[in-house]
């Protein structure tokens, strides 16, 4: 199948606004032209193709990659990858980079629209394409809807006198939402935030 998305607010191909899925998330079965038979699995991402440069969909933290494989490979299906950490428990992972390509390592900090490598045909691919996985609140969920749409953030600055339950309260959330999203900011003791802290809502 091969479908047109156009508008994208939020692409993770370099100065592409209008990009052609060859596979979407959910249940599929395929013909892989290399091994010359038909697979059937369930796709926790979306394939894109048109492009070169993979750029990060946003600000974040590289916490894995590869850059080895040079080829189809089934053992390393997902090729060569960049897999970035960003706020409000949301990772991104954009796998079948071109051998040797990526411009990323572990631990780097990345912005949104820096470019992390060259799109490929690594891994379990039988032609040329970006996968991109999204997952929230570790989850793999459609990445479709993160192109058509930017994550929106509110943001709360720590006061005087304030403590989760009673900024919680505000948002009508729970404090324990609040300390999961902002785990690396607060630290291990959630009863112990500073006035200035920039909290994720």
């Amino acid at each position: 199948m091969r479908e047109r998305i156009e508008n994208i607010v939020n692409s993770p191909i370099k100065d592409k606004n209008c990009l052609t899925i060859t596979s979407k998330f959910g249940k599929r079965k395929f013909y892989n032209n290399i091994t010359k038979r038909y697979e059937s699995n369930y796709h926790k991402g979306l394939d894109l193709v048109g492009g070169d440069n993979i750029i990060s969909m946003y600000d974040g933290k590289v916490i894995a990659c590869r850059n080895s494989i040079k080829g189809y490979s089934d053992r390393y299906s997902s090729g060569n990858y960049v897999t970035i950490r960003h706020d409000n428990n949301l990772i991104t992972t954009y796998c079948h980079l071109k051998y040797n390509s990526l411009k990323v390592k572990k631990k780097d900090l990345v912005c949104k629209g820096q470019i992390i490598g060259l799109m490929g045909s690594t891994g379990h691919a039988t032609g040329k394409h970006l996968h991109l996985g999204i997952k929230k609140n570790n989850k793999w969920v459609d990445p479709e809807d993160y192109l058509k749409f930017e994550k929106k953030e509110i943001y709360y600055i720590v006061k005087k006198g304030d403590n989760l339950s009673k900024i919680a309260r505000k948002y009508k959330t729970t404090w324990q939402d609040i300390y999961e999203k902002n785990k690396m900011v607060i630290g291990d003791n959630p009863n112990l935030i500073r006035i200035g802290q920039k909290l994720i809502i």
